[in-house]
C-alpha cells in the first residue's frame, strides 16, 4: 500500500458567491461533501490516508506564475467584491487569504511528496486553478494551482521534468498559457470537444511553441466519451508520452466533471473510469492530485476513488451498467474519438512517436 498525504484549506467557506448575493455552482459545499464522505468513509487514517497541516503560501510564489500587476489587480477586486477580475470569477473580502491558504495546501502536497514522506498526495481545495493563466482569470479559478506548484518544485526543490496531466472536463486554458514554451514541463489535457464546451480553447493543433513543441497535448474528446475511450487515450498517447518524458513527479489536475452525472458538461466517466486513470499514474510515478471543478453530487464518493487508487486500495463497486451507457449514447462518439487520436498521433510523431513501438 502507499501512504497517501491529504490536506484542505478550512478558511474555504469565507470564499463563497453568496457574500456577493448570487448563487455559483463553485461554492463551500463541494468541500463539505468531500470532507463530510471521506470523514464516514473509513479511509482516514494515520498508515495508509491522513491529512497534514499547512502554512499559507506568499505572494512570491503566486509571482512564480502570475505577473505582479495581476496579483494587484486580485487584491483590488476583494477591498470591491462587485468587480470582477475575469469571465465567470466572483471575490469576496477574504477571497485573497482564502488562495494564500489552498496555494499553501498544495505546496505542502508536493513537499510531502518530494520528502518521501507520502508516495503521493491529495490537495482537497477550492477555488479550483486551471483556467488561471499567467496574466487573468476566468472560470471560478484566480491562480493556477498546478503551474504554482510545478514552478515551486523547480525552482526550490530543483525537479528538472514535471508532468501536469488534466482531466476535468474543461481545457487546461491556463496551465496552457503558463509553459507552453517550457520544455521541463510536460501538459496534457484530456477534456471535452473544445467546440461544444467553456473554455472553447485547447484544441489538438495546440502542441506548445518553441523551443517546447509537443510538450503541450490536447485531446478534445467527444461528448458521451466514457472510460472506453480515456483507457485507449491514457494507454495509447499518454502513458507513452510519460515513459519517455520519464518525469520526477505528475501534478494531476483532477476535475469530477467529467463524471456522467455533471451537469456543466456532457462526458460519461464512472468510478470505475477516474480509478483506472488514477491507479495506473500512481502505480508508476509519484502524484500530487488537486481538485479541480466538479459540482454533483458524488463529489465525495469521487474523491473516495482518487484515495483508493493513490494509495493501492480496492476500488468501490461500480454501480452503472456500461452496456446501458454504452447503448444510449449516440453512434458517433467512438468514431469521432478515433478521428482525433489519429489527428493527435499524427501531430505529435515528430516529437514522441512511432506509436507502434512498445
Amino acid at each position: 500500500m502507499n501512504r497517501v498525504g491529504l490536506t484542505f484549506n478550512s478558511n474555504h467557506h469565507l470564499h463563497d458567491s453568496l457574500m456577493n448575493g448570487y448563487p455559483c455552482p463553485e461554492n463551500p459545499l463541494r468541500i463539505k461533501n468531500i470532507m463530510e464522505y471521506l470523514k464516514n468513509s473509513g479511509l482516514i487514517d494515520d498508515e495508509n490516508c491522513r491529512f497534514y497541516d499547512a502554512l499559507p503560501a506568499s505572494v512570491n510564489d503566486i509571482l512564480r506564475v502570475h505577473t505582479q500587476e495581476y496579483v494587484e489587480l486580485i487584491r483590488t477586486c476583494t477591498k470591491d467584491p462587485r468587480q470582477s477580475p475575469g469571465n465567470d470569477v466572483y471575490v469576496c473580502p477574504s477571497s485573497f487569504d482564502v488562495v494564500l491558504e489552498a496555494l499553501g495546501c498544495v505546496l505542502k502536497a508536493g513537499d510531502l511528496v518530494v520528502s518521501g514522506e507520502c508516495r503521493h498526495a491529495f490537495a482537497i481545495v477550492r477555488p479550483p486553478g486551471h483556467h488561471a493563466g499567467p496574466d487573468s482569470c476566468s472560470g471560478f479559478c484566480i491562480f493556477n494551482n498546478s503551474g504554482i506548484l510545478a514552478r515551486y518544485l523547480r525552482e526550490v526543490k530543483g525537479l528538472e521534468r514535471i508532468a501536469i496531466i488534466n482531466i476535468d472536463a474543461h481545457a487546461s486554458d491556463g496551465t496552457y498559457d503558463a509553459f507552453e514554451a517550457d520544455t521541463n514541463v510536460l501538459c496534457v489535457s484530456m477534456h471535452q470537444d473544445q467546440k461544444t464546451l467553456y473554455p472553447f480553447k485547447g484544441f489538438i493543433r495546440d502542441i506548445g511553441v518553441r523551443p517546447a513543441l509537443g510538450y503541450c497535448i490536447n485531446m478534445e474528446m467527444p461528448t458521451e466519451s466514457g472510460n472506453p475511450e480515456y483507457s485507449l487515450f491514457y494507454d495509447e498517447v499518454v502513458e507513452k508520452v510519460l515513459d519517455k518524458f520519464n518525469p520526477q513527479i505528475v501534478i494531476l489536475e483532477c476535475g469530477f466533471d467529467a463524471y456522467y452525472k455533471e451537469p456543466l458538461a456532457k462526458l460519461n466517466l464512472t468510478v470505475d473510469g477516474y480509478y483506472r486513470i488514477i491507479f495506473k499514474l500512481a502505480s508508476k510515478w509519484d502524484v500530487v492530485t488537486l481538485l479541480e471543478g466538479g459540482y454533483h453530487e458524488d463529489l465525495g464518493l469521487l474523491a473516495s476513488v482518487v484515495l483508493r487508487a493513490l494509495a493501492g486500495f480496492e476500488n468501490v463497486k461500480d454501480d452503472v451498467d456500461q452496456i446501458d451507457l454504452l447503448a444510449s449514447r449516440h453512434v458517433k462518439t467512438r468514431k469521432e474519438f478515433n478521428n482525433n487520436l489519429s489527428l493527435l498521433k499524427s501531430r505529435l510523431e515528430p516529437y514522441w512517436g512511432p506509436w507502434n513501438r512498445s
